[in-house]
């Protein structure tokens, strides 16, 4: 006998996991500052993947039925108001544990839950978008490149005849009508085709000829020739030659010089990896550069940026002057929505020439600069360190809070710069929002 189960259970079920689910979730948000650090996230990138979080374990209320030794706890009447402890079960054990004696009695339970990351970032992106957006075309960028040829038609100037198609067109039309002669006129090949000639390829003129028995033209073998009618004509199609650019372009650019210990370059790569996961969430097509640069800067795959380990002095402006070619060169600011984002300690040997290098790039009319100033475990002082200080007084930046978080940021639109001081790693996704956050130079 086969076992159904009622629609009802079903359907009950479901909703049970729903809301065990969304419990879940809530939980996760909760943690969401920590989780987001975990190194095993960063390193697990491939589309699907899901990671491991341990949260405490979700209670969910039920009623067993049992008895308890000597008088029943939790029921019965009586005296007695709402919130009162009205019994306990005994524990197994009266005596607290001793310090490094082992221990008999159960802890906390903990239960781990696989999350996808694209579901972290879901959540992490419910009140975020990127900030100073222009409207560039939509989502893409439409570039004109002139024109070019794309098939043909049938009508059009002489000049962009195409002869060879035409020329075919036409011989089809020659063998076509000599076969239609022969079987109406029930002449031999030969014939039929001296009478098309003598006609000057029109079919009726020529079938006349063979019927009046008046050809005069002579031919010892056929030698086709085409016979145009205004459909046979081919034209080349001219159309505009248009390619589809992306409507942002970022530069992920991380120091790795001897200053930089492995500590501050998990948080560099932890503060781009959720940067770069976001923008793909965001955007069908935004293009990432990656930058990596010590006393000189150059371009990498993205598996080479988060596995990267160097050393050596620390030249900032070396990464930015990099970024600056690559503007001119192939991303103009008329065409593409540009950021950039740098990740540093600020130990930087030449302060003064990266504030001219960076100058430059607010002259190329950038959307965004952002700083990440990674100094873990040391407090968060009044005033910048290091390259964030010599960007405070170039550029007159105001330090202000976001959430717990102090920032340093530019009030005037010309100059789209934002700093911030990373400390410790529940830093990392309230600099996430600061670094996100919309409309920021906006009026």
């Amino acid at each position: 006998m086969p076992i159904t189960v009622p629609d009802v259970v079903a359907e009950r079920g479901k909703a049970d996991a729903r809301r065990h689910r969304d419990k879940q979730r809530e939980a996760i948000r909760k943690r969401l500052p920590e989780i987001i650090s975990e190194e095993a996230i960063i390193t697990r990138r491939e589309k699907g993947k899901v990671v491991k979080i341990p949260i405490r374990e979700i209670q969910i209320p039920i009623f067993r039925h049992g008895s308890a030794k000597g008088r029943a706890v939790g029921a019965g009447q009586g005296e007695g108001g709402v919130g009162d402890v009205i019994g306990r079960r005994p524990g197994p054990g009266n005596q607290p544990g001793k310090k490094g004696q082992a221990g008999s009695e159960p802890g906390v339970d903990y239960i781990e839950t696989e999350v996808e990351i694209e579901e972290l970032i879901e959540m992490m992106l419910e009140d975020l978008g990127l900030p100073r957006l222009e409207e560039k075309n939509v989502r893409e960028i439409i570039v004109d490149l002139g024109y070019k040829i794309r098939g043909t038609e049938h009508t059009g100037p002489y000049v962009l005849l195409d002869r060879k198609k035409t020329a075919k067109e036409g011989m089809r039309r020659f063998w076509h009508m000599l076969r239609a002669l022969e079987r109406d006129s029930g002449k031999d090949e030969l014939l039929c085709y001296c009478a098309l000639k003598q006609s000057g390829g029109i079919y009726a003129e020529a079938l006349k000829l063979l019927r009046d028995k008046v050809v005069t033209e002579q031919a010892k073998e056929i030698i086709p020739f085409p016979i145009l009618h205004a459909d046979d004509m081919r034209f080349h199609k001219i159309v505009k030659n248009t390619a589809l650019h992306s409507r942002a372009v970022v530069f992920a650019l991380m120091d790795v010089s001897g200053s930089m210990d492995t500590e501050k370059k998990y948080f560099a790569r932890s503060m781009l990896f959720w940067l770069v996961e976001f923008l793909r969430k965001l955007y069908e097509r935004v293009e990432i550069r990656f930058i990596i640069h010590h006393a000189t800067a150059r371009l990498v795959p993205e598996e080479e940026f988060f596995s990267t380990g160097e050393s050596g002095g620390t030249v900032c402006a070396s990464s930015y002057e990099l970024v600056d070619g690559l503007i001119e060169s192939e991303y103009p600011a008329s065409s593409w929505n540009i950021y950039v984002w740098h990740s540093s300690d600020g130990d930087d040997f030449y302060p003064d020439r990266s504030v001219v290098a960076l100058k430059k790039l607010f002259e190329r009319k950038i959307n965004m600069f952002g700083y990440c100033d990674i100094r873990p475990g040391e407090e968060r002082g009044e005033r910048a360190s290091g390259l964030l200080n010599s960007f405070v007084e170039a550029f007159q930046l105001a330090r202000e809070k976001e959430g717990n978080l102090p920032v340093y940021v530019s009030h005037h639109e010309d100059v789209p710069l934002l700093g911030l001081q990373l400390r410790q790693k529940e830093d990392i996704l309230p600099a996430l929002k600061a670094f996100l956050k919309q409309d920021r130079w906006e009026e």
